[in-house]
């Protein structure tokens, strides 16, 4: 598929934004050479990166939205999709604080469902068929010594009784991801795959624990151009 010259929409969080930690000073910034930029430097497209750190479907829904109406797209526009990885995450400080309590996720299952296929429904809307890209996987242990930093790590654990929880939960996010894009009959760019069937996976995450590392953004961009050949 010849795509030079096309125009890419891109709606996710901060993995297509091309955020990664910085060892050195612990602090978040954009990669230059992340996969967003490869791609469009190897395929000659033109992108509009919305991607946002911190974005879930709720907040997503609001703002796509309220961008269309201002600008609405072309049919002939391509959109991808990249949510979840926030929706799933909890607020961690409070779980520290009562671990005896009942604690949900920022964005429930239910309503991650509903939210994800409004965000659908609003490019369908346009005769827009949008592309939805899995999740790469996280690394529980580097994620949880991250999450809990400053906080009770007891109660953490006493809350989660199974690191591997973190992973199998987030896990569980990416299985609707898959789920709605076979129920809308939407394609769909498995990044998740070629990351679990490398060796060490975890080699392609940041310290954090979550955000792809710069081996991790080439993971990515190489399933993008698998996905583009295929189609």
């Amino acid at each position: 598929m010849n795509i030079r010259n096309r125009h890419i929409s891109i709606w996710g969080d901060s993995i297509l934004k091309g955020v990664v930690l910085d060892d050195a000073t612990t602090r978040y910034c954009v990669l230059e050479n992340n996969c967003v930029s490869r791609f469009a430097q190897e395929t000659g497209a033109s992108i509009s990166n919305h991607a946002c750190f911190g974005m879930t479907t709720g907040k997503a829904y609001e703002r796509i939205r309220k961008s269309i109406e201002r600008n609405p797209p072309s049919k002939d526009d391509i959109v991808l999709i990249e949510y979840g990885g926030n929706d799933c995450d909890y607020k961690w400080s409070e779980i520290a604080e009562n671990p005896e309590a009942h604690h949900e996720p920022k964005t429930p299952i239910h309503r991650f469902i509903g939210q994800l296929q409004g965000i659908i429904d609003i490019f369908k809307s346009f005769s827009i068929s949008p592309i939805l890209m899995s999740l790469p996987p996280l690394e529980p242990f580097r994620y949880f010594e991250w999450l809990s930093r400053g906080l009770n790590k007891e109660n953490i654990m006493k809350w989660l009784n199974d690191i591997n929880k973190i992973y199998r939960w987030q896990e569980a996010y990416n299985d609707i991801v898959t789920d709605t894009a076979i129920k809308n009959d939407l394609r769909l760019i498995n990044v998740r795959r070629n990351f679990l069937v490398s060796d060490h996976y975890t080699s392609k995450i940041c310290s954090d624990g979550i955000h792809p590392n710069q081996a991790g953004h080439e993971s990515i961009f190489n399933s993008c151009l698998s996905y583009l050949q295929s189609v």
